[in-house]
């Protein structure tokens, strides 16, 4: 009898709830067509650039980001050496792609133009290769520890992640956060869920060398071999994926704060970007 007479006093409760419901169209001005020009840089390695034309935020599915068939690149170092470029189909996009590779210690100032639309430049540097050594895992546990060492001195950006290891090459992402239990010095960058990355600044232990403890959601089990990737950033390169990674979390809030994802391209959209990745792999013991 209870439960009948909590039904009728809810039913009526739910209704005058669904009848408050009333949806918002948001309408947010659109600036016109411009060029998204992406690419991060990486050091002794080609440099890939994309350009495709900005659409509407009310477009969500990436497709909609068309290729620029008349577009036109340049490259150019600080050192006054202009790179080649020629324009590469790989796994069905196009890229303009540099002929020398990037160099450590060089400014590149990347443009695009195409008719019709306002040009656009970005420049970037190479950050210095990440110090760090150590790593290692235990069957059946969830941590993983490895030692990384910060420049001094100079603001320093990281993206930490970790793969399953076959073969020799990475086959798959782990989620996995700080362990609350070892990186009490880092109290504010241990998150309470899991992801497969961790985008972090040196504030918090700038010059020094830190045992980095991480956790991993499920147990270490499925592979004989990890692989922990530290990349350093430049401050552009922090920017964005710090950015990225904060839309990405609003996803499906209904009530949370624009994310705006940064961008150093004048008069357009997109990032260039310098970064510079080590890889340790070593086996689970």
């Amino acid at each position: 009898m209870k439960k009948l007479v909590y039904f009728i006093y809810a039913f009526p409760l739910l209704l005058v709830w669904c009848a408050c419901e009333k949806r918002v169209d948001i309408e947010i001005a659109y600036e016109g067509d411009k060029l998204v020009m992406n690419t991060f840089m990486q050091p002794d390695s080609l440099i890939y650039v994309r350009v495709t034309r900005s659409v509407p935020v009310s477009e969500y599915d990436e497709t909609a980001f068309k290729e620029e068939a008349g577009a036109q690149v340049n490259i150019a170092a600080s050192d006054g050496t202009v790179l080649p470029v020629t324009l590469q189909t790989i796994a069905g996009r196009r890229y303009f792609v540099s002929g020398m590779p990037a160099k450590p210690g060089l400014q590149y100032k990347v443009s695009a133009g195409s008719s019709g639309l306002q040009p656009v430049s970005a420049y970037d540097t190479l950050p210095a290769v990440p110090q760090v050594r150590d790593g290692s895992a235990q069957k059946s546990s969830t941590r993983i520890k490895f030692i990384l060492r910060d420049y001094p001195g100079t603001g320093n950006y990281y993206r930490l992640r970790v793969f399953t290891v076959e073969n020799s090459s990475a086959k798959s992402a782990l989620l996995f956060r700080l362990d609350p239990a070892f990186n009490n010095n880092l109290i504010d960058m241990i998150a309470n869920g899991n992801s497969t990355s961790l985008i972090m600044d040196d504030s918090r232990f700038d010059g020094r060398e830190l045992t980095f403890v991480l956790q991993t959601q499920d147990p270490i089990n499925q592979s004989d071999s990890l692989m922990v990737e530290v990349t350093t950033l430049t401050y552009n390169a922090w920017q964005y994926l710090r950015t990225v990674a904060l839309q990405q979390g609003n996803s499906g809030v209904i009530v949370s704060e624009p994310i705006r994802v940064f961008s150093n391209v004048g008069n357009g959209y997109g990032i260039v970007a310098g970064i510079n990745t080590k890889r340790l792999v070593f086996k689970v013991d």
